[in-house]
């Protein structure tokens, strides 16, 4: 039997295991397939994001450049429009147009005082030619012109007057001006005459005014903005100092015609300070107070009239028997408990005597007495606060003070006796005097003398 024999089972072991090592590679094979589609496929989806965020990155960039370049544009048209401006501000457009016109008026006006100049011959002369002595003259006569405009300037920059070389321009630019003129009217008419000129003068002149302008300018720093602001404001200033202008007018109208004496004194104060140095108020408070020694609106007629008014409420309130403190208390309550039926207070009737009218304007006859009736608060305006009564309403009567009295009734005329008079000549109240009075004489009328 041969070495190389083997058994059937040992075949079979052989066999799976050869079938299991090939499922084995098999099984690798198909992991590595399937792990290099899952490489590619996440190559594919890497190589993907990497695009769009390559684009995204390029867009945003796109989008900073063009930013960018709006940015640019804005800046330049700005920096054009600030040229434009200070371009405007400063006149430039106004200067090149001056330097073009001074060049065209001397390619104009040369050349005609020049035919002119040449032509010209002495008398008799059989071929005069060309007078090339006199060629000089119309350069000599324009220059003379632009010497007085840089005069003028160069008086501006040293500040030296200007008028004589403004004087000085007009002149030598009238005396070429005049040569063309006649020149021209000569050999071509009145038009082409006007017009050579005005080549010789207004060359000169317009550098004149260019130069003065210059000149305002420069001492001029504000901008257009500032320039309008401050001329509105000025313009606003003016109407407020015509309409307060006006308001005064009318004022002093009114002063001078209710008030002459014052307003007099006023006006002598106004001519007698500098000028600007009191206001008018001042003044007029000044004037007020020399003339019166009270405050403004107050004269010594008012004052005695207030004066007259406090003695009149004074006397009407001891008539009957009350002070100024007391009625004002009253007059409180009864506004604050009002006898109308209001919310304020109980339905009452209102009190129908007393003293009436207003203060200092009434009468003070005194009333006759009657029965009160009940006011507010069950008459607490007819009583004197709840205080007590007068001592002078309520103490006896000096017997030395009725003859004193009776003495006065037999000395003077019946109108002169009165309350005031006996309380003067007791040096007693009124209230005193009055009972002093009726106990001398009862049956007098009722109503109070003065």
């Amino acid at each position: 039997m041969s070495a190389d024999y083997r058994s059937w089972e040992e075949r079979e072991a052989a066999a799976a295991k050869t079938r299991a090592e090939a499922a084995r590679i098999a099984a690798e094979a198909d992991a590595a397939r399937s792990a290099s589609a899952q490489a590619a496929e996440a190559g594919a989806a890497k190589t993907a994001t990497d695009l769009l965020a390559e684009q995204v990155k390029q867009a945003g960039l796109k989008k900073k450049l063009d930013a960018v370049k709006e940015s640019a544009k804005d800046e330049q048209a700005e920096l054009k429009q600030r040229r434009r401006e200070a371009s405007a501000d400063n006149g430039a457009g106004f200067k090149r147009l001056v330097n073009v016109a001074v060049v065209l008026g001397l390619l104009a006006a040369l050349p005609a005082q020049l035919s002119y100049f040449l032509g010209l011959h002495k008398k008799g002369a059989e071929d005069p030619g060309r007078a090339w002595l006199l060629g000089p003259i119309p350069f000599f006569l324009e220059l003379l012109a632009w010497v007085g405009v840089l005069g003028t300037r160069w008086a501006h920059r040293k500040g030296l007057p200007r008028w004589p070389f403004w004087i000085l321009t007009a002149a030598l630019a009238s005396i070429a001006g005049y040569i063309n003129l006649a020149h021209g009217v000569d050999e071509y008419g009145i038009v082409a005459g006007v017009a050579l000129a005005a080549t010789s003068v207004i060359g000169p002149v317009l550098a004149e005014v260019r130069d003065f302008l210059e000149g305002r300018a420069a001492a001029d720093t504000r901008s257009v903005e500032q320039r309008a602001a401050e001329k509105a404001a000025a313009k606003k200033a003016t109407k407020a100092a015509r309409a307060q202008k006006k308001i005064h007018d009318a004022e002093d109208k009114r002063r001078r015609k209710l008030l002459p004496l014052e307003f007099a004194e006023y006006e002598r104060i106004i001519v007698a300070h500098p000028t600007g140095a009191i206001s008018r108020e001042a003044a007029w408070q000044q004037a007020w107070d020399n003339l019166h020694l009270l405050p403004l609106a107050t004269t010594a007629d008012t004052l005695a009239g207030r004066e007259d008014a406090r003695a009149a409420i004074n006397e009407v309130l001891s008539d009957v028997d009350r002070s100024p403190e007391s009625e004002a208390v009253d007059r409180l309550l009864a506004e604050i408990f009002r006898p109308d039926g209001g919310d304020s207070g109980p339905s009452q009737t209102p009190v129908e005597d007393g003293p009436k009218g207003g203060a200092g304007g009434g009468s003070r006859a005194r009333r006759p007495t009657a029965p009160k009736k009940p006011g507010a608060l069950g008459g607490i305006g007819n009583r004197t606060s709840g205080r007590t009564p007068r001592t002078d309403a309520v103490e006896p009567l000096r017997s030395e003070d009725i003859e004193a009295a009776k003495k006065l009734r037999d000395a003077v005329r019946a109108d002169q006796f009165s309350t005031p008079a006996i309380a003067k000549l007791l040096g007693r109240s009124k209230v005193y005097a009055r009972r002093v009075r009726d106990a001398v004489q009862p049956d007098t009328s009722t109503e109070e003398q003065k």
